[in-house]
């Protein structure tokens, strides 16, 4: 399941992945697993997605086509996988995965 802790705030569940995404000072950003795939079984995958297990609350902003690399929004529903002219290639991370 997504983590509860992102979705308080308004974050959006992507039960397809087990990732909660949103936005955040207009770029798009995704729940990832980083210092938590230490002590659960992460999904390996070419495309984000998140271990059901890991209860740490980590982050990433999302690989995007803009300028800077990253991907430009003003709500969270702009930043779902769904959305192939936002995420044209594969739904990933495009900076580090923090806590």
């Amino acid at each position: 399941a997504c983590n509860y802790r992102f979705m308080k705030d308004g974050a959006v569940c992507d039960r397809e992945n087990n990732c909660t995404y949103g936005c955040h000072n207009n770029r798009c950003w995704s729940e990832c697993n980083g210092i938590c795939c230490l002590t659960v079984d992460c999904i390996n995958s070419d495309n984000l997605t998140c271990a059901p297990s890991c209860s740490i609350p980590e982050w990433c902003y999302l690989e995007g086509s803009h300028w800077d690399g990253y991907v430009k929004c003003r709500s969270n529903r702009e930043c779902s996988k769904d959305l192939k002219e936002n995420f044209p290639g594969e739904y990933k991370c495009g900076s580090t995965c923090t806590a």
